[in-house]
């Protein structure tokens, strides 16, 4: 009987692990944002450091979350994805960005994107700090 006792409470505590571990795992998968979020997020920054129109926000919007979804389709096949196709990505998505806007802001946008290199250390990549 004592023997029965310690195997079910072996079972009912692996069963509350394997729960566990399975729940901790999705929580870690969903704090991915997924293309949209990100797009309609970088559109917020845009809107407020750029003053854009509505239909300026419009055509941002649609720029931008392609190439968020673009840069999603090169991250799941699995390799690495190529930096220079996604490099090519972004700039393709600046320029067609600066297009829609007037040259006030573009002004204001080529700053914010020369300031972004400058806190990623200018090589799309984070200084080290020892």
């Amino acid at each position: 009987m004592k023997i029965l006792k310690n195997i079910s409470r072996l079972a009912l505590l692996f069963v509350g692990l394997l729960a566990a571990t399975s729940a901790f795992a999705q929580q870690g998968q969903g704090a991915r944002l997924t293309a949209a979020e990100r797009a309609q997020m970088q559109v917020d920054r845009y809107q407020k450091q750029l003053d854009l129109t509505p239909e300026q926000t419009v055509k941002i919007k649609e720029i931008v979350l392609a190439g968020a979804e673009e840069l999603d389709k090169m991250r799941a096949s699995g390799a690495r994805p190529d930096r220079e196709a996604m490099q090519a990505t972004a700039l393709k998505r600046n320029e067609e960005i600066k297009a829609i806007l007037t040259p006030e802001q573009q002004a204001k946008f080529d700053k914010l994107l020369a300031d972004q290199l400058e806190r990623r250390g200018q090589g799309g990549r984070g200084q080290r700090r020892n």
